[in-house]
C-alpha cells in the first residue's frame, strides 16, 4: 500500500463498532435517517418506473428482474405489443428495498385491483405493500401469491396462468382467448413429448469438465459396489455435487467444514465406518477444529477425505494457506497440476493423525485401493485420505495464456485428448454411469446392424484421463484411446507422421 495508516483514528468513533450496544444507535439512525434518505433518493432519481396503460382500474407491481417475462406473458395474452406498450399499468420496482410508500400508494390509488409479482417466499414485498395500502386506506384489492405459486421460478407459462386468474374476475371484458389457446398448445406439446420420449431424465448440477473431484467419487462408487455403501457426510463446496447421479455419494450436509463433525454423530449408529468429505477450504475454515481435533479428542473411528485442490474453489478459487506458491505455478506450466506443499499433511500429523495417505486424484485405481483400505482396516481411529489434484478451472486459467503465447509465436504445443473407438464400443455405457463427465456422451452407432448408441468424447475434453482410468480400474471395455493433438508441429513430427 502507498499510504499506510499511522495508527487507529485519534478520535474513537463508537458508531463504527459492529456489536451491541453501539448497534442500537445504528439501528435508530437507520430507521430515522438512512432509510428516509434512501427512499428520497429513489423517488427523486425515478429509479422505479411507471408504465401507463388503458385499463386504469387495474395495476401490476413487478420486480425489475421479472419485467421482460411479464411483457412476454402480456403479449401472449394479447395485452401488450412487441415494443413494450401494455394495456395494464405497470409499476416496475428496479429497487425492491427499500420500497417507497408514496410511490406504491400513488400507483394503487383509484384502482380496483393490483397484482404483485414477486419470486420467492414468503411474500415480503406483497406483505409490505399491503401494510402501505391499509395505512393509507387505499381500497384496491391486492393479489399476489393467491394467483401465483409460492416458490419457484416465474417463467412465461406460469405468468400467463397467474395473469389469467387475476384478470378473470376483475376484467371480464378483456379477451384472453389467445392466452388460453397458447396454454393448451403447451399442454399438448408436453403430452406428445411424454408419449414419444417417456419421462425425460433430470439434468442435475455436476462437476466441471476434468474436475479432480470426479475421479475420487468414481473410486468411492467402485468400492461401494464391493463392500457396501457407507454413510457419507458431505460438506459445503463443489463435492456436494456428488450427492447427485451418477455417484449418489452423499447423505447429509451440515455446514462448511462440518462434515466430519456430522459423521461423528452418525458413527455410533452405523455398522460401517462413516465417511466425511471435506475441501481444503472447509478444512481450514472449520474442519480442523470442529472436525479433526474433536474426532481425535473423542477417539472417533471414521474416514475423512480431504479434496486438496489448492483453493476455496466453490466460491471463486480464493487462495488458502495450502494454495500452490507462485513458483509452483510457474513450474507447473504445461504439467497436469501445480502441487501445493504439505501444509495440510503436516498439520494433521502435528495434531496426532496416525493413518494418513496422500493420493493423486486422477489415479482411480490407486484411490480405490487406498479408500478400500481405509474402510476395511482393523486399525482404530481417524483415517485421512488427502486427495490431491489442482482445481481444473484454475489450471485452465493458468494454462490458456501460456498456450496462446506459444501458439502466437509458432511454438510447438501438444494437447492430450481422449476418444472412443467406435468399432470397439459395445454400447454398454458403464463408462458414462461411472464418470458423469459432460464431455462423455453418446451418438448414433455407425454400424447399421447395431441399434445401441455408442459412447463418444466431444470437443470439450481437457485430457484429464478419467475416462481411461475408469475403464482400467473398473475392468471395462478397452475402447478408450489417448491421442495427442500437435499444433505447430516441427520437422520431426511431420516426418514421423508422413512415413
Amino acid at each position: 500500500m502507498l499510504h499506510k495508516l499511522d495508527g487507529p483514528p485519534k478520535e474513537f468513533i463508537y458508531d463504527r463498532l459492529a456489536h451491541p450496544p453501539a448497534t442500537f444507535r445504528q439501528e435508530k439512525l437507520k430507521a430515522e435517517v438512512r432509510l428516509p434518505a434512501a427512499r428520497k433518493f429513489i423517488a427523486e432519481h425515478k429509479l422505479n418506473e411507471v408504465f401507463a396503460g388503458e385499463e386504469k382500474d387495474l395495476g401490476i407491481i413487478v420486480q425489475g428482474g421479472l419485467y421482460n417475462g411479464l411483457m412476454l406473458a402480456l403479449k401472449t395474452l394479447g395485452l401488450a405489443d412487441a415494443f413494450g406498450n401494455a394495456r395494464i399499468p405497470i409499476l416496475c420496482l428496479n429497487v425492491v428495498y427499500p420500497l417507497v410508500p408514496e410511490e406504491i400508494v400513488e400507483f394503487s390509488r383509484n384502482k380496483k385491483a393490483v397484482l404483485v409479482l414477486e419470486e420467492g417466499q414468503p411474500e415480503f414485498i406483497e406483505q409490505e405493500i399491503a401494510t402501505f395500502l391499509r395505512r393509507a386506506d387505499v381500497q384496491a384489492k391486492l393479489h399476489g401469491k393467491d394467483v401465483m405459486h409460492m416458490a419457484g421460478e416465474y417463467n412465461v407459462e406460469s405468468l400467463v396462468r397467474g395473469l389469467s386468474k387475476f384478470l378473470a374476475p376483475h376484467a371480464a371484458h378483456l379477451d384472453l382467448a389467445s392466452g388460453s389457446s397458447w396454454l393448451n398448445s403447451i399442454e399438448e406439446t408436453k403430452q406428445k413429448a411424454a408419449s414419444l420420449l417417456g419421462p425425460l431424465p433430470v439434468r442435475p448440477p455436476t462437476f466441471c469438465v476434468g474436475c479432480p473431484e470426479r475421479p475420487v467419487f468414481s473410486a468411492m462408487k467402485l468400492v461401494a459396489g464391493e463392500i457396501g455403501r457407507p454413510h457419507v457426510s458431505m460438506d459445503v463446496g463443489c463435492h456436494a455435487f456428488a450427492s447427485f447421479e451418477p455417484f449418489s455419494q452423499g447423505n447429509t450436509l451440515l455446514g462448511y467444514g462440518m462434515s466430519l463433525a456430522s459423521a461423528a454423530g452418525v458413527g455410533p449408529m452405523s455398522s460401517r465406518r462413516p465417511v466425511a468429505i471435506m475441501g481444503d477450504g472447509g478444512f481450514w475454515h472449520n474442519g480442523l477444529l470442529s472436525g479433526v481435533a474433536s474426532n481425535l479428542l473423542n477417539k472417533g473411528d471414521g474416514v475423512l477425505v480431504i479434496m486438496k485442490n489448492g483453493y476455496a474453489s466453490a466460491t471463486g478459487t480464493q487462495e488458502l494457506i495450502s494454495s500452490p506458491t507462485e513458483a509452483a505455478r510457474e513450474e507447473a506450466i504445461g504439467q497436469s497440476a501445480a502441487h501445493s506443499d504439505r501444509t495440510i499433511e503436516d498439520t494433521l500429523t502435528g495434531l496426532g493423525v496416525k493413518w494418513l495417505r496422500t493420493v493423486n486424484n486422477y489415479r482411480v485405481g490407486e484411490m480405490a485401493k487406498t479408500y478400500k483400505e481405509a474402510m476395511t482396516t482393523k486399525e482404530k481411529g481417524l483415517k485421512v485420505i488427502v486427495a490431491e489434484g489442482e482445481c481444473q478451472l484454475e489450471r485452465q486459467r493458468r494454462l490458456r495464456p501460456e498456450v496462446s503465447r506459444k501458439l502466437s509465436k509458432g511454438e510447438r504445443h501438444v494437447r492430450v485428448k481422449y476418444g472412443v473407438d467406435e468399432d470397439t464400443c459395445t454400447g454398454d455405457h458403464s463408462c458414462i454411469r461411472l464418470s458423469g463427465c459432460p464431455t462423455l456422451t453418446v451418438r448414433d452407432n455407425p454400424d447399421p446392424l447395431r441399434t445401441d448408441p455408442i459412447a463418444t468424447v466431444i470437443d470439450g475434453c481437457v485430457g484429464c484421463g478419467l475416462c481411461g482410468e475408469n475403464a482400467h480400474a473398473a475392468v471395462l471395455c478397452p475402447s478408450f484411446y489417448r491421442a495427442e493433438v500437435i499444433q505447430n508441429p516441427n520437422w520431426w513430427d511431420k516426418l514421423w507422421h508422413t512415413r
